[in-house]
């Protein structure tokens, strides 16, 4: 069986690709997350070192760039390229960060695993601008390329094989940080 694929880019893709805010919204003692590029960390949002911001700038902020279950966050200053998939209705905001929105599964998981892919981080990387700090512009960003297999069935079979390989990585991590917990405070 040999794979048939299709280009896309991402604005046509997606449902829309915006970023979050360019604003610095001022940080307060509670209120909602706001996540920036530095939250996307290795395929997943850390939201411990994101800080409060208020009501009122959350709610101006997701006008713009509203985050749902199925989106797409990619790491768009500084260390470039860092993707996040969405899998739960999230409660944060987004400053900085690219937004590629699905409401679609499948359509979601390929966008996450491709841009994950050397072929997807090439297409990301030959983009970037700057000099002191690198950064990919929002228009790069829509015009991104995407590999899609013409066979909607091919692709959730790829889907579902990389999904089984992340939920085996994500085993392995937990039984390696129980193994060094264990032997850390039991010796």
């Amino acid at each position: 069986m040999s794979l048939e694929f299709e280009r896309s880019i991402a604005e046509e893709y997606c449902i829309k690709v915006a970023d979050g805010t360019h604003d610095s919204p001022k940080e307060v003692d509670y209120g909602k997350k706001l996540v920036t590029s530095k939250n996307i960390i290795g395929g997943k949002l850390d939201l411990d070192k994101s800080y409060f911001i208020s009501l009122d700038d959350f709610d101006e902020i997701n006008k713009r760039s509203k985050v749902d279950q199925w989106d797409i966050l990619i790491s768009m200053i500084g260390t470039v390229g860092e993707v996040a998939l969405i899998t739960e209705k999230p409660d944060f905001a987004i400053k900085n960060v690219g937004l590629l929105k699905n409401n679609n599964e499948y359509k979601a998981k390929w966008l996450y695993y491709y841009f994950k892919s050397d072929l997807g981080q090439y297409q990301i990387k030959s983009r970037l601008l700057g000099t002191t700090q690198l950064y990919i512009p929002l228009k790069d960003l829509r015009k991104l390329e995407i590999s899609v297999p013409k066979n909607h069935d091919d692709m959730i079979k790829i889907i579902k094989i990389l999904d089984n390989i992340d939920k085996k990585i994500e085993n392995n991590h937990n039984i390696n940080n129980n193994l060094l917990y264990y032997h850390l405070f039991k010796s």
